[in-house]
């Protein structure tokens, strides 16, 4: 059976669902409650199924209105980045460009990538937005995001992995915190009251000797955009990748950048659609992206972040 409704009646339902009734879709929409009603009787006429259960108070979806407000969030999405394409093409001749990018890479990292990347190709509209590792590669598969930056990868139909960026894991630690002064940090040695334990929302452990680093347990927690904040805070210590460290210190000089006694890292890699024609932007992204982690090769860095080519 061929079903055809159009997109303002699918727009109209999902206020309906998302707000509760149709006076206050009404209001949010700035349309009369009987538009908003008669909007849900075409839809229901056009898909053939009754969407809402009318026999309580309140309107409530039924199973086919709960299945068509979960696929409806898709749809609009996807329409609002076609207009936004659209409109880019118009106003700069080209799309914009939309990156994806886990915590680990988001302080300054990819930002200063991307802008060295319009420096070098001419300005035009871009977006970067901060997911995990594996929301990354989704953001890439349904077109969310032309490229995305993280630390996981997976056999896919649909996506390709380019590893650039090999990063050591260091200890960032307030310089009055007990460790400062060593040349190394080992990690049992770090005492749990003063670790401030990434929120990594990547579901990424490190590669190498994770062993202690797997009992390290602490009270206090934090999101990687707080994690710096926090640690100088309690004048504590925790454990990030290098190119993160290296951002971190640039912006607390009261925080110090160490290395660990043991070796653990994180590669990193640019995710791209696999049917994506333009082979030359990815190449020149990551022209970008190299030469942005090359500057950070500094000092205690030179050793800790490794650019794969």
């Amino acid at each position: 059976m061929k079903r055809n409704f159009n997109i303002h009646d699918l727009r109209i339902f999902y206020t309906v669902v998302m707000t509760g009734s149709t006076r206050q879709a009404a209001q949010a929409m700035h349309l009369t409650q009987p538009a908003v009603s008669h909007a849900i009787s075409r839809l229901e006429g056009a898909t053939g199924v009754l969407l809402f259960d009318r026999s309580h108070k309140t309107l409530r979806p039924t199973e086919a209105g709960h299945y068509l407000y979960s696929e409806a969030k898709f749809v609009l999405d996807e329409l609002v980045r076609i207009d936004e394409a659209l409109h880019s093409i118009e106003q700069f001749g080209g799309r914009g460009l939309r990156i994806a990018t886990s915590p680990a890479l988001a302080l300054s990292y990819a930002p200063d990538a991307v802008r060295r990347y319009l420096q070098a190709n001419g300005t035009r509209p871009f977006s970067i937005d901060l997911e995990s590792s594996v929301q990354v590669i989704s953001a890439v598969e349904t077109m969310r995001a032309d490229f995305g930056l993280g630390a996981v990868s997976q056999d896919s139909a649909r996506v390709a992995f380019r590893p650039f960026l090999r990063t050591e894991v260091m200890a960032i630690v307030h310089r009055d915190h007990p460790l400062a002064r060593r040349a190394t940090i080992a990690v049992a040695d770090i005492a749990p009251e003063t670790y401030v334990q990434p929120l990594w929302s990547d579901y990424v452990m490190p590669q190498g000797d994770i062993t202690d680093t797997l009992q390290l347990r602490s009270g206090m927690q934090a999101h990687m955009s707080l994690l710096a904040g926090t640690v100088r805070a309690v004048r504590g210590i925790s454990l990030v990748n290098a190119l993160s460290a290296s951002d971190i210190v640039a912006a607390y000089p009261d925080l110090m950048a160490l290395p660990l006694s043991s070796r653990l890292w994180f590669d990193f890699l640019l995710i791209t659609r696999k049917e994506s024609a333009n082979q030359e932007l990815t190449e020149r992204l990551l022209d970008a992206l190299r030469a942005t982690a090359h500057e950070r090769q500094q000092g205690a860095f030179a050793q800790t972040i490794q650019v794969l080519e």
